[in-house]
């Protein structure tokens, strides 16, 4: 399991890399309603109602926004309509404002697969830091945990794919599930201090985000066993700290 969380990392990092390198395309192709097609990079929205379009090094034309019919961009897809809006607000962060995040995942542990839910309400004050609370339940086999935590999050870059990293701490509630085990019961399970740190990728569109994280979880937690010996009178009761390690992966979506 590490050396695949490792893995992950390292292509990570090479994707944001590359990702970095890589140029803005503004290229579009301009479809107008007479059906004359023009293909050239987008510059600006000139005085709201004409676009500037550079054809090459030396021509730059203003194109009347009552005469286009269709825009579609290499990167951003085709606008059908709302040209002007769209144009002046492309997929990218949404800085300076609040935002809601909800997560759906699974936890990876040494013998079984669990499931994970968060949902976080912040403010990403500018591209490189945001905070936030955030509240999730999580399943670890017989016991079951509710996180409350704040959470920092900052982005690599701006763009409409942008990476990005985040770090989670908290307390988190715990209780036993209603799994029973042949050998012993869990009783009195108690939480104790949870942080989680990761990174993802955002894909940005005009009013969401979509989002993959991959993190690593740490959950302290106390509970009490009794073992059931058939072979003898005596029960044998048990108290233990616990520390539940997980990787997660997540999906969710950013309003």
């Amino acid at each position: 399991m590490k050396t695949t969380f490792f893995q992950f990392t390292i292509l990570f990092l090479l994707l944001s890399i590359l990702n970095s390198n890589a140029q803005i395309d503004k290229q579009a192709k301009i479809v107008l309603k007479n059906g004359v097609k023009i293909k050239g990079g987008i510059l600006e929205s000139f005085d709201d109602s004409r676009l500037k379009v550079k054809i090459d090094d030396s021509n730059i034309i203003l194109i009347r926004y009552e005469h286009i019919k269709k825009i579609n961009f290499k990167r951003y897809g085709s606008f059908n309509s709302n040209f002007e809006d769209k144009l002046s607000n492309p997929p990218s962060l949404k800085t300076e404002s609040f935002y809601h995040e909800l997560r759906g995942g699974l936890l990876f542990g040494n013998d079984n697969t669990d499931v994970s839910l968060q949902t976080i309400n912040g403010y990403q004050f500018n591209k490189y830091f945001g905070t936030g609370l955030g509240l999730g339940i999580n399943k670890y086999g017989n016991s079951v945990t509710l996180p409350v935590y704040a959470t920092v999050k900052g982005y690599l870059l701006d763009k409409k794919v942008s990476p990005f990293y985040f770090a989670d701490l908290g307390y988190g509630f715990a209780w036993k599930t209603n799994k029973n085990e042949t050998m012993f019961e869990l009783d009195n399970v108690k939480g104790g201090y949870y942080w989680q740190l990761g990174m993802g990728y955002q894909v940005n569109f005009y009013n969401s985000s979509m989002v993959f994280t991959l993190g690593y979880i740490n959950q302290d937690s106390r509970a009490d066993y009794i073992y059931y010996r058939p072979w003898d009178i005596d029960d044998v009761q048990i108290s233990e700290r616990r520390i539940l390690r997980r990787f997660a992966f997540s999906v969710g979506f950013l309003f």
